[in-house]
Parts: C-alpha cells; structure tokens; sequence
C-alpha cells in the first residue's frame, strides 16, 4: 500500500500532542536557540529519558543536534502566544524572549510552563527528514495547571470527559 503526502499530513494533523519548547545554547557562539515542538515523548522512566524530533530544514537544527544539553518546557495552556513565537522560522525569535536558566544544567526554560526539565543530550538518530533527539533527565519541577495541546493545526486544552 502506498501513501501519499497529503494523506500522510492527514495523519500528522489527526494525532493531537502536548505543546513544548524546547531550547538550548548553539556551541559555535553562544546563541540561544529554541523550537516549538508537539513531537516531545516520555521514552523511559529508568533511565528518565525524553525525546523529540526537529526537522533537518530547521533553523536550530545544528545547534540542537550538537547541543550537549537541551531544555524543554511543557506549556500551560495560557501560553500559546509562546509557542507561536518559537514556532516561527529562523534563529531570531530568540532575541528578546525571557528565559529561567535551570540551576544543574544552565539550559534555557521557559518561565512558568507546566513543566521545565534540564536533559542532558543522549543519543541523536538521524531518520528520513528529522533527527530524533534522546536527553537524560538530569533535572525537572512541574506546576499545577492545564496542559496547552496541538491539534488539526491549531491549539486547544484538555476537556476531561
């Protein structure tokens, strides 16, 4: 059976993900460097690994593949303003976005997200168009909140049933 890209976009758009992003230092020069994801995954409890997945067209894509370490923080629902700025393409939609620096790892944080943690990087998988990218939890702190969702395109929260 062959799949076309429009059916397979279909697919992508069907499978709503829990919004993060995630940012980290470009070891050429510095430079923050971050990226909305909906691909972040919980991969193992022991060790406590994390993964998620950047495009190799992506802007940061050097800087976080080669990153030692990497931040990644799960939005609240309040915040997809956010995600929409580090959605965007090209390394300046860093310039002038506030970041918690975390305590262990000096990674970049978003301020008041769901979730922060400090990942040390890894492994990194380079498959079809993307690079998985696999971090060691080193540090985390969650709050209490709602989640911010992506969905069909757009953004939403959690309705429990």
């Amino acid at each position: 059976m062959t799949i076309t890209n429009e059916e397979y976009w279909k697919i992508g758009r069907a499978a709503a993900g829990a919004v993060c992003v995630v940012a980290a230092r470009d070891a050429s020069d510095g430079t923050l460097v971050a990226l909305t994801v909906s691909s972040f995954v919980t991969l193992s409890f022991e060790p406590p690994l994390v993964m998620f997945a950047i495009q190799h067209n992506a802007s940061s894509y050097s800087a976080m593949v080669e990153s030692k370490a990497f931040g990644v923080s799960l939005l609240n629902a309040t915040q997809s303003d956010v995600a929409q700025q580090f959605a965007s393409k090209g390394r300046q939609k860093t310039h002038g976005a506030t970041f918690d620096f975390g305590h262990l790892l000096s990674v970049p944080l978003v301020p008041e997200a769901l979730a922060q943690m400090e990942c040390a990087t890894n492994q990194v998988f380079r498959s079809g168009d993307h690079a998985i990218v696999v971090g060691l939890v080193e540090a985390a702190r969650t709050a209490v909140g709602q989640p911010l969702l992506y969905f069909s395109r757009q953004f939403g929260t959690f309705t429990p049933l």
